[in-house]
Parts: C-alpha cells; sequence; structure tokens
C-alpha cells in the first residue's frame, strides 16, 4: 500500500469516528431487507404476516429487459481461426486458468474454494499512527506443472505458472475487489445462491472467453510463399543462362568458321543472336528484380517485374527454335504460380509510413488481431470499425503488429517488431483511468459474455429456493435466510440485464443515468497493455518456430519516432508511455535503469518458460545480399536528457551507384542494437494470451 494510501484510510478513520448517526426510524428484519411491518402504526388494514411476505417475493420473478442478446452456444469454436495466406493457426493459444481448474478435477465445490484454488487472497497487517489495521490483497495462484501435467510438452516441467486475474473476468468466472472479496462472475453468483460449482463449467468457461476466438488477419507475403519464390527464380536464373552460353549452338555450323560467320549463318536461319542474348540478360535482371521485390514483401514491384518478365517472354518465344519454347513455358508457368500467390494476399498497408516503419527490412508484414463476432450490448452494432484498415473483416479490433525480417550479425534470422498497438482498448482504458476505476472490478465495464450461464444458473437456484419457501416446511430462520438470499439473487440479475444505452468518445459506450453521471463503458476482452504484447508475442513466436526464422527482436525507443513528434506538436511529449512499452536495447524502460519494459519483460518469461535466452542482438539495417546504400540520418527526441542520431538505410543495390555507399555484410555499421528473445522449437506448442504467466495443458480437450 502508497503511503499516499495509507494517510487516506487513516483520515477515513478518524473522520468515522466523528460522524453522527441517525436512526432509522423503521426498525427491520432480516427477512432480505424487509421492513418489521409489526412496529409499524397499526391500521385499519390486516398486515401480512412474515411467510406472506416471503411468499410474495418468491412469486415477483425479477425484472428482465428483453431482448437479451445472447451468442448461441452451439456456435462456438475453441480455435484460432488461419488468416488468409496463413492457414494453421489453430491451438497457438493456451490458458493458465484452464490448467489450474483441470488439475482440481471434476468436483463440485463452493465458490470460495475455487476463489482460493484459483488466487490467493488474504489480509495484510500493518500499523498507522501507531494503530493495527488490516488490509485485502489479491493475486494469481502461482502453480508448477508436474510431470503428469507436463506430459507432451517436457519443456514446462517445474515450471510455475500464474494464474491471470484478467482471465477471471474475460472468462467472466470472477471478479474481486481489492480486498479479494467476490464480486463478481459466475462464482459470485454461486456464493449468492449458496450453491457448489462443478469443475467442468468453469473449464468450458474458459473455452469459451472470447479471446479464444480471436482471428489472425495478416497481410504481407507468407515466408513459406518467399522460400518458394526464391528457389524457383534461383533455378530459373540458372536456365536462363544457359540459354545464353548455349546460344550459338542451336543449329549445326561450320565448326571451322569464324564467330562472325557462325552468327550471319545463324542470322541466315531467322535467329537474331544478339537481340536475344540481351533479352536473355534483361530477363535474368528482372528475375532477379521479382526476387527482391518478393523478399522485401513489395507487391507493386512484384507486379511490374512481372510485367516486364512477361513481356520478354513473349519476344523470346517468337524468336527461338521449338526446343527452347518448352523451357521458357515451364519457366513462365512457375513464375505465374509465384505471382498468383503474391496476389492472393492482402498487401500491407502502413510499409512507408514514416516514423513507424523502421526502412531497409525484408517481407515487411502487418496482423492485425480482431474478434468476428457481434459484442453483446456494445455500440455501432456490436461491431466497432478499425480506424487504421478498411473492410469488415477488420472490424472489432484488439491489437495490430508491424514487423519485417532481418538479418543478424552472426547471419541468422530475426523478426523486428515496429510496433503493437490496440486502438480500441487504448482508448477504454484512459477512460477508466481518468474515472480512477478498478478495470476489472468496477460497475462501469461490465462483461456481457457468457451471462446466459449465470443467468441459467442464478434462475435454477432461485427456483430451488423458492420450492423450499412454498414447501410450508421450513423454520422461521430459514425462511428469513432464503427470502434474504432470493433478493441477492435477484440483484445479481438485474445488474447482469444491465444494457448501456450511451457513448464515450469514439473508443467505447458508456451508460449514463438522468443526471449525466457515467455508469457504464463499453467491453473489449484483452484490456491490459501487457496482455495485448503478450497475444502478438505469442502469435509471432509461433511464426517463427513454424518458418524456421530464429530471434524475435523489438525495435527500442530511441529508434523510431512511433507518433513522439505529434504528441509533443500538441505540447505535451507522451514518451513515457512509448519507454514503458518498447524500451531501449538492453530492454531497460529508462536510461541507465534495470527495470524492464514490457515488451522486453514479456520476452525475458518466454526465454524463461522456453529455456532459451533473451537480451541484446545486433541485426542489420538493411539487407545485406545489397553491399550499396544510400544512407541518411536523423534526430529521435526521447526527452529523456538524451539525443539519439539514427542511421537509416533508405535504399540498398547490388552495384555501385551515385549516391549510395559500400557497406558490405562484414563491417559494423551495418548494424544497429536491439532487445531480443532467441526462438525455440518448442514455441510451436501453443502459447498462454495473458501477460505474466499462462498454460498449455488441455486435458479437458
Amino acid at each position: 500500500m502508497s503511503l499516499r494510501n495509507l494517510f487516506g484510510l487513516g483520515r477515513r478513520l478518524v473522520r468515522k469516528k466523528t460522524e453522527s448517526v441517525t436512526p432509522d426510524p423503521i426498525e427491520t428484519t432480516t427477512i432480505g431487507g424487509l421492513p418489521d411491518l409489526s412496529k409499524l402504526k397499526p391500521t385499519p388494514t390486516k398486515l401480512p404476516t412474515v411467510a406472506e411476505q416471503t411468499k410474495a417475493l418468491v412469486s415477483k420473478d425479477p425484472q428482465i429487459q428483453a431482448p437479451f442478446l445472447v451468442r448461441p452456444m452451439d456456435n462456438l469454436r475453441n480455435t484460432i481461426i488461419g488468416s488468409k495466406g496463413s492457414p494453421g493457426q489453430s491451438n497457438i493459444f493456451g490458458s493458465a486458468t484452464y490448467d489450474r481448474i483441470a488439475m482440481k478435477g471434476d468436483g463440485s465445490f463452493t465458490a470460495d474454494e475455487w476463489a482460493d484454488w484459483l488466487t490467493d487472497r488474504g489480509k495484510r497487517r500493518f500499523k498507522l499512527f501507531g494503530k493495527d489495521f488490516e488490509d485485502g490483497f489479491i493475486t494469481g495462484r502461482k502453480f508448477k506443472y508436474d510431470t503428469g501435467k507436463a506430459k507432451g510438452t517436457p519443456h514446462l516441467m517445474n515450471k510455475e505458472m500464474t494464474v491471470p486475474i484478467e482471465e477471471l473476468f474475460d472468462a467472466n468466472i470472477a471478479q474481486f475487489d481489492r480486498a479479494g472479496e467476490l464480486t463478481g462472475g459466475i462464482l459470485f453468483a454461486a456464493k449468492q445462491a449458496g450453491v457448489k460449482m462443478p469443475g467442468r463449467l468453469l473449464a468450458d468457461m474458459v473455452k469459451d472467453n472470447p479471446v479464444n476466438r480471436i482471428k489472425v488477419r495478416e497481410l504481407g507475403v507468407p515466408q513459406d510463399i518467399v522460400n518458394k519464390a526464391e528457389n524457383s527464380l534461383r533455378t530459373s536464373i540458372s536456365r536462363v543462362a544457359d540459354m545464353e552460353r548455349s546460344l550459338e549452338k542451336v543449329i549445326n555450323v561450320n565448326p571451322a568458321a569464324t564467330r562472325a560467320e557462325k552468327i550471319a549463318a545463324l542470322q541466315d536461319e531467322g535467329l537474331a543472336v544478339n537481340t536475344m542474348k540481351a533479352e536473355l540478360k534483361e530477363l535474368r535482371n528482372e528475375m532477379r528484380a521479382l526476387n527482391s521485390a518478393v523478399r522485401d514483401g513489395n507487391t507493386a514491384a512484384v507486379s511490374d517485374a512481372n510485367s516486364n518478365i512477361a513481356e520478354i517472354f513473349k519476344n523470346l518465344k517468337a524468336r527461338v527454335p521449338n526446343d527452347k519454347k518448352i523451357a521458357i513455358n515451364q519457366m513462365q508457368g512457375e513464375i505465374d504460380d509465384i505471382v498468383a500467390q503474391i496476389k492472393n494476399v492482402d498487401p500491407p498497408k502502413f510499409q512507408s509510413q514514416s516514423g513507424y516503419t523502421y526502412p531497409g527490412g525484408q517481407n515487411y508484414r502487418e496482423a492485425v488481431f480482431v474478434l468476428d463476432e457481434t459484442i453483446p450490448r456494445n455500440i455501432y452494432g456490436g461491431r466497432r470499425k478499425n480506424p487504421h484498415y478498411d473492410g469488415k473483416e477488420y472490424e472489432n479490433p484488439l491489437a495490430h503488429l508491424r514487423w519485417d525480417t532481418r538479418t543478424t550479425s552472426d547471419g541468422k534470422k530475426a523478426f523486428l517488431i515496429h510496433e503493437i498497438q490496440s486502438d480500441t482498448n487504448q482508448g477504454i482504458s484512459k477512460f477508466l483511468r481518468e474515472k480512477k476505476a478498478d478495470p476489472f472490478n468496477t460497475s462501469l465495464r461490465q462483461n456481457p459474455y457468457q451471462n446466459e450461464k449465470i443467468l441459467e444458473f442464478l434462475f435454477k437456484a432461485r427456483k430451488n429456493l423458492s420450492d423450499e419457501i412454498l414447501s410450508g416446511k421450513l423454520s422461521a430462520t430459514r425462511m428469513e435466510l432464503n427470502a434474504k438470499k432470493l433478493k441477492d439473487i435477484d440483484e445479481v440479475i438485474k445488474n447482469t440485464m444491465k444494457s448501456p444505452d450511451a457513448r464515450y468518445g469514439g473508443a467505447g459506450r458508456v451508460e449514463t443515468d438522468y443526471s449525466g453521471s457515467v455508469t457504464g463503458v463499453d467491453y473489449f476482452p484483452l484490456l491490459d497493455r501487457s496482455s495485448q504484447a503478450k497475444v502478438a508475442l505469442s502469435y509471432l513466436s509461433n511464426l517463427a518456430a513454424k518458418e524456421g526464422v530464429d530471434y524475435i527482436a523489438v525495435a527500442p525507443v530511441n529508434l523510431l519516432k512511433r507518433g513522439i513528434e505529434v504528441s509533443a506538436r500538441r505540447g505535451k511529449p507522451n514518451t513515457k508511455s512509448y519507454q514503458e512499452a518498447y524500451g531501449y536495447f538492453r530492454g531497460n524502460k529508462t536510461p541507465g535503469s534495470k527495470s524492464p519494459a514490457v515488451i522486453p519483460s514479456l520476452m525475458k518469461k518466454m526465454a524463461k518458460d522456453f529455456d532459451t535466452q533473451a537480451g541484446p542482438i545486433k541485426v542489420s539495417r538493411s539487407d545485406p545480399t545489397k553491399p550499396y546504400k544510400r544512407v541518411s540520418k536523423e534526430k529521435i527526441d526521447i526527452y529523456d536528457g538524451n539525443e539519439y542520431q539514427v542511421i537509416n538505410h533508405t535504399d540498398s543495390a547490388s552495384r555501385k551507384a551515385s549516391g549510395y555507399e559500400l557497406i558490405p555484410d562484414n563491417d559494423l555499421r551495418l548494424y544497429t542494437d536491439v532487445f531480443s528473445v532467441k526462438v525455440s522449437p518448442n514455441m510451436i506448442n501453443p502459447q498462454k494470451i495473458y501477460k505474466k504467466e499462462g498454460g498449455f495443458i488441455s486435458k479437458y480437450n
């Protein structure tokens, strides 16, 4: 607890002693908070008995707003849907909460027993002004995988995981106040109803967490297409070179003839040797240009090179003998196949965006993480438009990721992250901070998912209580207790059915009462910035393991402007958030500190989980296979007391050209420092979504 909070608590305690209390003129019983009618002034009208009051409460069903929007349960899927051009994205993510529930088994337990199994709750004692006080706390429960639970994933043996509080919220299993008391979710409903909760129901709710239905929309050329293109074009270039060398032997000529006589003989046969040689040389150059465009992920350059190649093929087929036409047709077919696959992928949108993209990389790509479904109760028909990407398939964005491929100083491959951002939750988080609201325990932000399960659970419990009351077999004390439970359940039902009806900016809708006071905000999962980054890192490391990439790295805060200049022009340069997210090349979030930034911190945890390493590496500023560079320099002001001069390679060439300087692959000027995590082959296994720790095992699957 901070010093400010301690003093605030002290003031509240002192103030409480001096507050006066006005007695309620009407005494009440414990019957659901109903007034004790026997203490009221008598009237000619006969007053109902306690039993009659209780039975009246039973018959009064809770008011439910209709229609209540719920998703059909039979349409749920516990998979990650593959994106266009990138199949096989199923089973990328896992859940520590799911694994922890599976460890307890299929039995039924009370709400508090489950809460204690999933979280660490308790009391802290402290002194304030010489007096003893108590304060509650709650964190996710830490646990380790033993031999049985880590079967099939031996790298998890004895690894410590933590149940994320945010995941409990997003799955609508539980929410807690800061004292560790249940305040929402199905565990709160079970506690109010006084019934036990089966483990399988909780496991199903984890599986039905909306986060487990994230779709990844990838933009750019998948690496398998790049690899196929490189292999095919390398072979085609060799074939064209062979055709050049054998051009003079395509027909029989006098071996004793001079070169001029041989060419004349070829020309007599209708073959323009010099023209064909020039065209073949141009064809090789265009194939190299196509290969470079594919490696860079430049779809526009791919289209240009393909058009030029098609024209050359057309001219050559009009001149060469029939036996050479077969080889040309084969090469043309292979190139057409490559280009068709590239045309079928969505091109990246922000490759040339200054300040957000570090120039010089190969195969620049983007990925957008979306919840492709109508979110209950939210505005815009439950589908929020994406401010960066057009199209229905990009609606309800949770985060987006931008990266490219670089070469390390020892010749390995690395994915370099340029940006991880969430437009939707960024605005909602800011709103909740301004309201000083706990994002996972507040009436301002309620999870609308899986409420049908909570309501079904509550109505069943309500019926059981009502049947007991109406049986006439209960004692007065038990009747009063049941009546109190009924009122509590009705209140939970009422709050569960609550629906927002106003708006907050463009990020989320807020509910207001008649006075205009804010009472609610739209819901999107993955609110925490660290959780958004973890989704992106899990996806990218999984992709790297599949594509044979050796490292995942992040561009440090002083390498890209990322909107810093925009905030500076507004008079308040907000660089703190960038520093805390990306950090510097050693992973620290401020110069000279040892405290890690968000993304480097997550990389360190990944290294621990997968028995690999995290730390600084050197990656190329541009393509090492093209030694001539166009170099530019720019100043980036992070407002941290230092000035940073960044070296950019805005273009690379294979041959010397005006304005280009020679920087070979063994020159340290080719490389810059970034923070990274080494890719483990085990990263191809499912990875947890939420920040800090997570899970992998799926017992109930």
